[in-house]
């Protein structure tokens, strides 16, 4: 490259073919379908809610709580690869540019995401009087800026450790934004308002003073572009063959009792145990998944909307662990074993009928105990049960059978 400007827009241009070629295989049309479905019965339930939600709710406490978190996510994605630390160095007095260039994309893309978020937030806003339609177009850029000061904050730590932790680092920032939220939606007194504005201040100034005259971080930057990557590759891979993810391997030990547990003579239902519960974030976001089909399950008011939602849930759940069997299609240890396709899609079926099995019976329950009828409830096992069936036997099956690789 002959310049930093060029190398920038190179990168660039390459991390959004990454993303536009496996983004088509993402939203095909059935994810399509189900975004369009769930973002309709969403938007009608969430209408509903709104409706029940009683005049005692702490709408303040819980808006200051969700954009605290919400400012205070997120990294400068600087485009770098793993040879960067290496080839890069010579570059790195003129690398300034590229960091700007850098930081004022992610902070667009980011700012696209938070309006989103704003827009939900909008009827509790209303609902609660918390200002007129002028006064939350003020609090709109008063959240834009507050993302733009966490966003300088990590690119001040592109060239340094910062004065704590990154955990200590992210919970002092998000104490400090919730504190200056919550003021100004309680309408506190102007010059309480300026205190979390102040700390907020010194703190990225300390950060500032330290941070001149270091080197760029190289390691932690690679590592946290290289890791997101990652995630993207993970995610792509639940709807089509990417050869060049990676997993990471987790130990575990609190589920080495459950895997004993496991007896098994079949090689692919003893590896596919171990890779849901080990590798990669299958567990995690099962669990995670889990948890919020549930809540949402305990919100929807009718017995219809229950059945909707958990539905949309079963088939999120499935397709992402669809994926499990799939990342060993480049594995050459993989093809020694003695078992056909067949088996190993047997094996994976019986893995996602488990699961399946298991949200079924959590989403039922958490409808019994909100207080539906038990006649209700065993008509969700059931409906829920023949779905799983019709996914596994129909659904997976066919995905399994069709090569989609790259």
């Amino acid at each position: 490259m002959r310049t930093v400007k060029q190398l920038w827009s190179s990168r660039y241009k390459s991390y959004l073919k990454e993303i536009s070629k496996y983004g088509r295989y993402i939203f095909n049309d059935h994810i399509k379908f189900v975004l369009v479905f769930g973002f309709g019965g969403g938007a009608y339930y969430y209408q509903q809610l709104l409706k029940t939600i009683s005049l005692d709710f702490p709408a303040v406490l819980f808006i200051s709580i969700v954009f605290a978190i919400l400012v205070s996510s997120g990294q400068i994605t600087t485009y770098f690869k793993g040879p960067d630390l290496y080839y890069l160095l010579p570059l790195e007095k003129r690398m300034k540019g590229y960091f700007i260039k850098s930081y004022f994309i992610t902070f667009l893309v980011q700012a696209y995401l938070l309006l989103m978020f704003l827009g939900v937030i909008y009827p509790i806003y209303k609902k609660f009087m918390l200002g007129e339609t002028t006064s939350f177009i003020v609090f709109i850029i008063i959240i834009f800026l507050l993302k733009a000061y966490h966003l300088f904050v990590s690119f001040l730590h592109t060239s340094n450790k910062g004065i704590l932790n990154r955990g200590l680092d992210y919970c002092v920032r998000a104490i400090g934004s919730f504190f200056f939220i919550y003021a100004l939606l309680s309408k506190w007194n102007i010059f309480l308002l300026f205190i979390p504005i102040i700390c907020l201040a010194v703190y990225a100034i300390l950060i500032q003073t330290i941070s001149q005259n270091k080197r760029v971080q190289w390691e932690r930057n690679v590592k946290l572009d290289t890791s997101r990557l990652a995630s993207f590759y993970r995610f792509a891979n639940l709807f089509t063959d990417v050869p060049s993810i990676q997993q990471q391997v987790r130990r575990r030990r609190w589920a080495d009792p459950i895997i004993k547990k496991i007896k098994t003579k079949n090689a692919a239902d003893y590896l596919l145990v171990r890779t849901f519960i080990r590798n990669g974030n299958y567990l995690s976001m099962f669990i995670r998944q889990l948890f919020v089909g549930a809540f949402v399950v305990y919100l929807v008011p009718t017995v219809i909307g229950k059945l909707i939602i958990g539905i949309l849930f079963l088939y999120m759940i499935g397709i992402q662990n669809m994926a499990i069997l799939k990342q060993y299609n480049y594995h050459m240890l993989w093809r020694i074993y003695p078992y056909t396709n067949d088996e190993n899609k047997k094996s994976i079926s019986t893995l996602l009928y488990i699961l399946l099995v298991i949200c079924s019976l959590v989403f039922s329950v958490i409808a019994l105990v909100k207080g539906m009828a038990a006649l209700n409830f065993l008509l969700m096992i059931f409906i829920y049960m023949v779905f799983s069936v019709w996914f596994i036997k129909f659904y997976v099956s066919k995905r399994l059978s069709q090569s989609q690789k790259l």
